[in-house]
Parts: structure tokens; C-alpha cells; sequence
């Protein structure tokens, strides 16, 4: 039985059966490979897309500028900045002008406002109109004191003639021995006082003339 066996014939594998034998397999690979190689260098990448031909526009081709806009979301930095320090502070309660608006000189950019500024504001105006007030009754006191220092000036203008005449009489009296010395040293003395009295309201003029000025 062994020596049999062992003397069996092996029939040659031949016709398309060889294909597919381990021997081929080598030869399927390199054909594989081949096929990848020639694949990849004559396949067309180009697509198609099949639009409808009433919605295309066919022109002429002509050589001018292209102007192609993008979209993009940037800042602009500008060429001269100019930061304004307010003398006051406060609390901003409306934005006139808005950064990068164009503005001239005089123009109002924002309004703010400050409760201890406009509390001083108001005592100053305060302040101010009650001197304006005190000026006011200075003013018219004034007035009242010049008013009176003419009045006082034509009574005393008048009370120095009368004594004048009352002492004109009085000396040419007493000249005739008709009177006593003592009544026409008395019209003199009225005399006299009243033209004192009078030198002093004239001073007192030039001196409140003086003042208003």
C-alpha cells in the first residue's frame, strides 16, 4: 500500500487552469498594479452639470476691468486721533456724534451731565442775583441820597439869601443906632451858619459824584 502511493503519477496542471495556480498569483498582482497605475493617470476629473439653456446669457468676450468685491468684516484705523478731555466730569446722557462722524469746530458731540455742577450753577446764579439785587438798592439809595443832598443844597441856597437880606437890614439898622448890637450880630452869625451849612452840602455833592463813578 505504501509503495503504491508513493509511486502515484502526478498529472502537469495545463490549459486555463494555470491562471489559476500560486505560481500565477504574482503575475495577478503585477496586472492589478498595472491597471491602478493607468487609472489614475488617464481618468478625467472634470464633472458635468446640465443647466437649463434658456437661463444662459452668451456675449461677446471683451478685455476691461474686473471688479471682484469680497465680503469682510474689518476696522479702519483712522490718520489722525484726537482724544478731548472735558474740564468736568459727569454722567453722558446722549451721544450726538457718533466715532469716525466728521465734525468742525463748534460742533456738540455729546451732552453730559454733572448734579454737583448744576447744584453750584444754581447757587452762583443765586449768588449773583442777590448782588444784582444788593447793586439794585445801592444803586437806587444813590438816587435817593443824591436827590436829596440837591434838595438840601436849593433849602440851604434859599435859607442863605434870606439870612443875607435879614442881615443886610439888620447892619444897616444898627448903623442908624435903631437896633442893638446884639440883633445884627445875630443876623450875622445866621448869616454865616447858613453859608457854612451850604459849603458843606456842595463838598457832600462832590463827594457822592465821586462814589457813582
Amino acid at each position: 500500500m505504501e509503495n503504491e502511493t508513493m509511486d502515484r503519477k502526478i498529472e502537469k496542471t495545463t490549459g486555463w487552469r494555470v491562471a489559476f495556480t500560486k505560481k500565477a498569483l504574482p503575475y495577478w498582482g503585477g496586472a492589478l498594479f498595472l491597471a491602478l497605475v493607468l487609472w489614475l493617470v488617464f481618468r478625467d476629473d472634470s464633472s458635468t452639470l446640465r443647466v437649463d439653456g434658456q437661463t444662459l446669457t452668451i456675449g461677446n468676450v471683451t478685455e476691461g476691468e474686473f471688479n471682484d468685491y469680497i465680503r469682510i468684516s474689518g476696522q479702519v484705523q483712522p490718520m489722525t486721533t484726537i482724544q478731548i478731555s472735558p474740564l468736568e466730569g459727569g454722567v453722558v446722557e446722549e451721544i450726538i456724534r457718533e466715532e469716525g462722524s466728521q465734525v468742525k469746530k463748534g460742533d456738540e458731540i455729546l451732552r453730559m451731565s454733572n448734579e454737583n455742577l448744576d447744584l453750584q450753577i444754581l447757587n452762583s446764579e443765586a449768588e449773583l442775583a442777590e448782588k444784582e439785587n444788593l447793586l439794585r438798592n445801592t444803586m437806587i439809595s444813590m438816587e435817593q441820597e443824591k436827590l436829596s443832598v440837591r434838595q438840601e443844597k436849593l433849602q440851604l441856597q434859599m435859607e442863605v439869601r434870606r439870612n443875607k437880606r435879614a442881615y443886610e437890614q439888620q447892619k444897616a439898622l444898627y448903623d442908624e443906632k435903631l437896633i442893638a448890637r446884639e440883633e445884627w450880630l445875630k443876623a450875622e452869625e445866621d448869616y454865616l451858619l447858613s453859608l457854612d451849612k451850604l459849603e458843606l452840602v456842595k463838598n457832600k455833592e462832590i463827594q457822592d459824584s465821586l462814589y457813582r463813578t
